[in-house]
């Protein structure tokens, strides 16, 4: 599946400048206000400059973007931490959150054609959790995707990220509700089996 690193933080850009600032302070997803959920998301696109800056490991230990969302997600994931950087990051915004972001988007957008997508790099700077660039970009558009979607309905804003985007999220999802031994729930809620999910004219045949 093709995803476009470029096209999904040019795409996020966008959508924070149309988040009314009066929301900013309000709801956004579980503790995080709609700021905070900003910002959170907008650690997709600076955790790639930052671990570009980190030397290249000399192995590969996470093959492939699922795998990172299994092994580091959840089995190195630590919710208190995610959420203290997440407030700490939409403080850091300031004011003029979308053109803060978007100086992030240029500074990644050149160290990635700088290393190029083969290049491995180390995930929080720990060469023991080392991945290809192209796999870990498929993650920051996995978060720009998903996240996307939950500031624009926290901001009442109509969005919708693009179809090769939802697509490989789907995907991604599904892989590692999978491994986390959910694979048959989520299929019977993808497929209509779960009414109260909303979900019940998937595969159904005719308009």
């Amino acid at each position: 599946m093709t995803v476009q690193f470029a096209v999904a933080a040019e795409d996020f850009v966008q959508l924070v400048r149309r988040v009314p600032p009066e929301r900013l302070d309000g709801p956004g997803l579980g503790e995080w206000t709609l700021r905070e959920l900003i910002g959170h998301t907008s650690r997709a696109i600076t955790t790639v400059t930052a671990y570009l800056e980190h030397p290249e490991p000399e192995e590969l230990t996470i093959h492939s973007a699922s795998e990172y969302l299994e092994v580091v997600l959840r089995q190195h994931g630590d919710d208190e931490a995610i959420l203290l950087r997440g407030r700490a990051a939409g403080a850091a915004l300031g004011d003029e959150l979308a053109a803060e972001i978007e100086a992030m988007r240029v500074e990644a957008a050149t160290a990635i054609a700088a290393a190029g997508l083969d290049r491995c790099i180390a995930i929080g700077g720990d060469a023991t959790i080392a991945m290809r660039l192209g796999e870990y970009l498929r993650t920051r558009v996995f978060e720009l995707t998903v996240h996307g979607i939950d500031i624009a309905d926290a901001a009442g804003i109509a969005w919708a990220p693009a179809a090769a985007h939802v697509l490989d999220a789907l995907h991604l999802a599904a892989a590692n509700a999978s491994a986390r031994g959910t694979g048959i729930e989520a299929l019977r809620l993808l497929t209509g089996r779960r009414p109260d999910a909303g979900l019940e004219g998937v595969l159904r045949s005719g308009a």
